[in-house]
């Protein structure tokens, strides 16, 4: 059943009344044309009651923006967007192909800062996943007993010539009348030898969702900061301030135990009476990552839930903390991001 503008509709009484869905509802799909984004494919996604946002298979399936009710609550670095062609995972060159957006996928092998393995190979700041295209993309709306699914679905390989072999299995959903989005991915190693890998996603907060008037809540849990400048403001971990001047990020860990396995964090902003509630299973994924970047011109508000306390791969794997997926397993992640009026 759907549900527009308060009223709950089935099918049938849809049909009596929308000729096309597509005036209220859909999957469109499309080609960015000019600037760096030259070329790449998207899928954009319309619920029907207020949620909109923008997929990208030649990106991992990302979410490059997502709005609610017209109000933009995703975050875009000055790069914009950027085709994987121009993200050459070298040395030194994140800053220049990042995108942001609503939420960019981060690993296999690494997330955080670029490092150098104990086996000497690179591998770059936040891994290579989030830049790798998607096979047998798809967009596609069709109902399913009384319900519109949106659906945008695809797989991403991240694999090496005698050496490892992942495949990330991803689709995201919504529903006609409904203002959630929920990504499930499923990780599957096809080599015949366990493999270390690492997971995080990257969602993203920006203006003008993102102000002072943000209030975000956390689950109670023990907050690490990752910096000194972190420990200096870590009283005011969850409190957003306008832009600052040189401000130098803040990153903070937490280990939530969430309840009966699922965490949430709410974030509201009663100037706007627009609340986000990101919840998500924390089995494969034990770290909350926050960023907090205040900083004029890079102001962003990062949740992330990951397995990995971004300390590069060796460090990771000298505290134990680097995790293996088993020769043939495959791992689920589900997580759920709803947008609501306050």
């Amino acid at each position: 059943m759907a549900k527009i503008n308060g009223v709950t509709y089935s099918k049938s009484d849809i049909l009596r009344r929308v000729p096309n869905l597509g005036q209220l509802a859909g999957v469109s799909q499309g080609e960015y044309c000019g600037g760096k984004a030259d070329g790449l494919r998207f899928f954009d996604v319309k619920t029907g009651s207020g949620l909109a946002y923008t997929v990208m298979p030649g990106r991992c399936l990302d979410i490059a923006s997502l709005s609610y009710r017209g109000v933009n609550i995703s975050f875009m670095a000055k790069n914009g967007i950027v085709a994987p062609e121009h993200g050459a995972p070298m040395p030194g060159n994140f800053g220049n192909y990042i995108t942001g957006g609503m939420m960019f996928t981060c690993g296999l092998l690494n997330a955080g800062p670029e490092c150098t393995d104990t086996d000497g190979s690179f591998h770059p700041a936040h891994g290579r996943i989030g830049i790798t295209p998607a096979e047998q993309a798809c967009g596609r709306a069709f109902w399913e007993g009384d319900n519109y699914v949106l659906e945008c679905s695809g797989l991403m390989r991240e694999s090496q010539l005698f050496g490892h072999h992942l495949t990330l299995s991803r689709t995201i959903t919504s529903k006609l009348g409904e203002n959630a989005l929920e990504l499930c991915d499923v990780l599957e190693n096809l080599e015949a030898e366990d493999e270390e890998f690492v997971i995080l996603y990257h969602f993203n907060f920006g203006f003008p969702f993102l102000s002072e008037k943000l209030k975000v809540h956390f689950p109670k849990c023990e907050v690490i900061p990752r910096t000194d400048q972190a420990r200096a403001g870590l009283s005011e971990a969850a409190v957003m301030t306008p832009p600052v001047d040189g401000f130098f990020e803040h990153v903070f860990f937490r280990e939530p135990e969430g309840e009966n396995g699922v965490v949430t964090v709410s974030l509201e902003n009663p100037e706007l009476g627009i609340g986000v509630r990101l919840t998500y299973e924390n089995e494969n994924l034990p770290v909350l990552v926050q960023w907090k970047s205040m900083r004029s011109g890079d102001y962003a508000l990062g949740i992330e839930p990951a397995n990995t306390f971004l300390t590069g791969r060796p460090n990771e794997r000298k505290n134990g903390t680097l995790k293996r997926i088993k020769a043939g397993q495959s791992l689920t992640f589900r997580l759920r991001l709803e947008c609501y009026d306050l």
